[in-house]
């Protein structure tokens, strides 16, 4: 199977700026529901991955005087959406890290587009789309809502939010 990492990747990456705190950096990971955050520069270039490994090595200390940038994993490890998805594994495996940040651009611009986690990897050998928070299935929710759209977990329990509608709870 020739897939690229643009077919796997998560879109809209959570980050972060250099200058920004543990205590910030540990709230953006719990309001996203992510392990890791893309750490940028004032150009937006990525730089960085804080990492909830990363923090917690901060634990007991003073998060409001520890930056991201003294944190963050350095030797950002990036590869471009049309990269084979066998080769980032390839890159994941002797880099030993979770994710690859996916950057569009040539060297000297590395903007954040995406993020290949293991955790997508694993669910594309399973076949299924990647793993989702509870926050991204709430937000698919409301959502499909919206769009008047049966709700999956509706559909699981044989209803069709337009049948509740029609026919009142």
């Amino acid at each position: 199977m020739h897939r690229t990492v643009c077919e796997a990747m998560h879109r809209g990456v959570v980050t972060g700026s250099v200058g920004a705190t543990a205590a910030e950096i540990a709230q953006i990971m719990l309001e996203n529901d992510v392990s890791a955050v893309v750490v940028v520069d004032e150009q937006l270039n990525a730089c960085g991955v804080v990492t909830k490994t990363n923090l917690i090595a901060c634990y007991g200390k003073d998060l409001a005087a520890i930056t991201a940038e003294d944190i963050m994993s350095s030797g950002l490890i990036t590869v471009s959406p049309d990269t084979l998805v066998h080769e980032a594994v390839q890159q994941m495996l002797a880099s030993k890290v979770h994710q690859l940040v996916i950057v569009s651009g040539a060297s000297v611009h590395r903007r954040p587009v995406g993020i290949l986690t293991i955790g997508d990897i694993v669910a594309m050998m399973a076949g299924r789309p990647g793993p989702q928070s509870e926050a991204q299935v709430r937000c698919s929710q409301c959502i499909r809502r919206l769009l008047g759209m049966p709700v999956e977990a509706e559909r699981a329990a044989g209803r069709d939010e337009h049948e509740e509608v029609a026919n009142g709870p």
